[in-house]
């Protein structure tokens, strides 16, 4: 069975909502000047909504600097044209990530401080998706 291209794009519509709707993103014009350096050398991700850029809060520390842990795990997850995509994977329970007595999977973005997991994870990731 196939997916018709426009329950695709509709998918795709709502769980970019959801994610911005559920995630706490900071708008490019509220970040550091030195965001776009730091994009462009992968030490963070941005994703475009309604032609604004916005950066996931989770990325950087509470100085503003962008979390080392961060450029390690897009390096692992890869690259990929759509952003969208590594926003998803961040936002969204990884079966790789559990915390310790637990059984229901976590966000990667609640794993940050389990370095070697969510590394593990992102590695395991990369190439699932097509973006």
């Amino acid at each position: 069975m196939t997916t018709a291209p426009h329950s695709l794009q509709t998918l795709r519509e709502e769980t970019i909502l959801k994610i911005l709707a559920e995630g706490e993103w900071i708008g490019a014009d509220t970040v550091p000047a030195d965001v776009a350096g730091w994009q462009q050398r992968g030490w963070i991700f941005g994703v475009e909504a309604e032609g604004h850029l916005y950066y996931a809060r989770y990325q950087f520390d509470d100085r503003g600097q962008p979390l080392p842990i961060i450029k390690e795990i897009l390096a692992e997850l890869g690259h990929t044209t759509d952003p969208w995509a590594i926003a998803a994977w961040f936002h969204f329970p990884n079966g790789w990530l559990v915390e310790d007595g637990c059984t229901a999977p976590i966000a990667p973005r609640d794993a940050l401080d389990h370095h070697v997991a969510v590394v593990d994870a992102a590695r395991r990731f990369r190439g699932t998706f097509e973006a």
